[in-house]
């Protein structure tokens, strides 16, 4: 019996020489490694609750120093006047600019937002926001005042002028003598603050700071701020300090006691030992030189097993498509066999691509036939469109013929030439045309006007995507509505394109109408949002708002593309 066509290639090599060999030096190796490992994994644990216990102090320090402000700021007899609305237009300048001051000044605290009554008009420059109480009575952190006036309510999410920001806030309610909740204050600190607060001490550990929800709110590892901790941080120990292994990690974990916040430093397992896995390799290293000394008796044993290979590499180099009539050995039972079957399988998968690209290219040249044919079908529409202008024009109905035309020059933007990328000038061009005809059509109940920044007209974005968006605004927004407005803006921004669409309609009730619609049908809307990710690799964003001033506001920002080929 032939052993090399019964046995594995690697039973052969590795159990018959190499196993006394393997088994002495692992001993060595394991032993070594592990009483090295042992002592570094110490030594790094107690360095490291020291580098967490000064960083806590220095947190707590710091979260009080604006807890204390959040006291000082809440005193203030310009805040009370404005909160009683005994203030003049100059009492509310000099308190947002004071309080603006204290974020400057400060340096840790990131804005300030005030919930009261009648609150003032807000200047989006400013750190200083103020909003209605009720918008805090509909929030999920106004549980956490229920019990006691002020505390830290966790990471979320506020509007600045660059866009939303996620921040950690402190609030602080204010009360009257009788006490009746006033306003509420709430000081909002940024993360990256924070993690300026745990690199001030060089350390090659990974640090979270961790909230009582188990939300992360500051990393060294630019882990997102608000995802969920994942690292289990229990153990058996009491002490507010402590240290484990867990998931080849060693974790320090310090408890903030007074906020009920953790403190977690995290180093890999491979950091701790790097050195005893160097003194392993060079052990490893010197065991291979010996199996290789050994080895080199068996030049007879790995010609016989490399002869298989060499017979495949034979087969592979004479195959052609169409030539299945190779003999293939079919009496391995071992790796080699496994070889050899794959070999075949291949060749058969290899023949069913051939045909079926052939298939494909016969498809493809009848699709082009279609195509061809298709093109007919445009010019005809075109013609009849034009017949049917000229017929109004006739009859004197100039509202029919100008219909019609543009009718006519929004079918040839529409179609482009079966072009799905066109400029943001010939969309541009489309949209005016729109609503020039649903002007026409509703009697010109409404008014439309452009704001372009011309640099952005020579970008590219796929066609039809503001249409859905305006007839959205002119079906639902602006019915039954009369002196209605759609304003279209069109900007650019750093590397996107912002395009906005306003209108003066019924605002909340339009704006739920367009939600409701996207959810259960609203095809058009839909297909855009879905062809924007198509193009732009989910880069671009859609914003739907309610406007302040009445209507809703849709806002698009995309990547700016100026070479049609960058959206293929």
């Amino acid at each position: 019996m032939n052993i090399i066509k019964k046995f594995s290639f690697r039973a052969l090599l590795f159990i018959s020489l190499s196993l006394y060999l393997i088994i002495i030096f692992s001993t060595v190796i394991l032993v070594n490694h592990r009483v090295s490992v042992n002592e570094i994994i110490d030594l790094t644990a107690r360095q490291q609750e020291t580098n967490l216990e000064l960083i806590k102090r220095n947190i707590e320090e710091k979260l009080t120093s604006i807890e204390n402000n959040s006291v000082v700021l809440a005193r203030q007899s310009s805040l009370h006047e404005v909160i009683h609305g005994n203030h003049s237009h100059f009492q509310r300048n000099a308190l947002t600019l004071d309080f603006s001051n204290s974020v400057y000044s400060n340096g840790d605290i990131h804005s300030i937002e005030i919930f009261m009554e009648n609150p003032p008009t807000n200047n989006i420059q400013n750190p200083v926001r103020y909003y209605n109480i009720n918008e805090a009575y509909e929030t999920n952190w106004i549980g956490s005042l229920d019990k006691q006036i002020a505390t830290w309510i966790g990471i979320r999410p506020i509007e600045m002028m660059a866009g939303n920001e996620v921040v950690i806030s402190y609030a602080r309610i204010l009360k009257n003598s009788r006490g009746h909740v006033q306003a509420i204050l709430v000081l909002n600190l940024d993360p990256l603050i924070v993690e300026n607060w745990l690199r001030s001490y060089p350390d090659d550990s990974i640090l979270y700071l961790i909230n009582e929800n188990q939300h992360i709110l500051a990393s060294t590892d630019y882990k997102s701020i608000g995802e969920n901790n994942d690292i289990q941080t229990e153990s058996e120990s009491n002490s507010a300090t402590t240290h484990f292994i867990q998931d080849e990690q060693l974790i320090v974990s310090s408890e903030i006691k007074p906020y009920n916040w953790k403190l977690i430093g995290i180093t890999p397992y491979s950091e701790l030992t790097k050195s005893s896995n160097q003194v392993a390799r060079n052990i490893v290293l010197f065991s291979f030189i010996l199996l290789l000394v050994f080895l080199i008796g068996m030049s007879f044993i790995i010609n016989q097993l490399t002869k298989p290979i060499h017979q495949l590499t034979r087969l592979m180099n004479d195959y052609k498509l169409n030539r299945t009539n190779q003999i293939i050995p079919n009496d391995y039972t071992n790796e080699f066999g496994k070889l050899f079957h794959g070999y075949q399988n291949l060749i058969n998968r290899n023949e069913r691509l051939f045909n079926s690209l052939i298939k494909q290219y016969k498809s493809q040249k009848r699709a082009e036939l279609r195509a061809l044919q298709a093109n007919i079908n445009p010019h005809f529409l075109y013609n009849t469109l034009d017949q049917l202008n000229w017929r109004a024009i006739e009859r004197g109905d100039d509202d029919m013929s100008l219909m019609i035309e543009l009718l006519g020059d929004m079918l040839r933007v529409g179609l482009s030439n079966g072009e799905a990328i066109i400029s943001i000038e010939d969309e541009v061009n489309y949209v005016e045309k729109y609503l020039k005809l649903q002007s026409i059509r509703n009697k010109e109940s409404f008014a439309y006007h452009f704001n372009i920044d011309k640099q952005a007209l020579h970008a590219y974005i796929p066609k039809l995507t503001l249409q859905p968006f305006i007839e959205n605004a002119i079906i639902h927004g602006l019915a039954n509505k009369k002196n209605g407005l759609i304003t279209i803006t069109i900007h650019e921004q750093e590397d996107h394109i912002v395009l906005s669409i306003k209108d003066n309609g019924s605002g909340a009730q339009s704006f739920q109408k367009s939600r409701k619609k996207m959810k259960t049908g609203g095809y058009g809307i839909r297909n855009v949002k879905e062809r924007l990710n198509h193009y732009y690799n989910y880069k671009a964003k859609i914003f739907l708002s309610n406007r302040s001033e009445g209507g809703v506001e849709v806002k698009i920002t995309i990547p700016k593309v100026t070479d049609k080929s960058d959206l293929f």
